[in-house]
């Protein structure tokens, strides 16, 4: 779900090797046509949202394709080498109606310096897209990367929902 090649963030982890722009293919083409079949009729809305490393891929995604209006990054991996920037530079190919943001407030303190940088990173992100008018919120909630993961994405998915 990573955007793009990178070094691994953790002495004995993988290197990162994109497969983000394979992965929303096989969402967009064949996941979300399938699933929508199963529907009565067309959906008001569709929305995108995931916790770590799926809530990067999640607002990513918007920057591929125009077929969500909706983003939850629940503990995002938004330390992710050059994520930042490339927010800063580039254009969603649809607009959001609304971006949900949440971490830990333990997720910082950590000696990895790019994981240090996450909460600064998604605080930033989150008034980016705030001073563009887009309806957002970030939530900073106790603990760590490693608790309340399901808690914080139902919070999340709730918030977009409640839009």
């Amino acid at each position: 779900m990573a955007p793009w090649d990178s070094p691994a963030a953790f002495k004995k982890g993988d290197p990162f090797t994109g497969g983000a722009d394979d992965y929303l293919r096989l969402l967009v083409e064949e996941i979300i046509p399938r699933a929508e079949k199963e529907l009565p009729g067309p959906p008001a809305w569709r929305g995108i949202a995931g916790y770590s490393l799926a809530g990067l891929f999640a607002l990513y995604a918007i920057y591929q394709t125009d077929v969500f209006s909706r983003v939850g990054c629940m503990s995002g991996s938004l330390w992710f080498p050059g994520f930042k920037e490339y927010v800063f530079s580039h254009e969603p190919k649809r607009r959001p109606d609304c971006i949900y943001f949440s971490l830990g407030d333990k997720e910082a303190k950590t000696r990895n310096p790019d994981l240090k940088t996450v909460q600064e990173n998604t605080e930033e992100i989150r008034t980016f897209y705030q001073n563009k008018g887009i309806d957002t919120v970030f939530h900073l909630n106790p603990g760590n990367h490693f608790v309340y993961g399901l808690e914080r994405t139902v919070a999340g998915i709730q918030w977009l929902l409640n839009r």
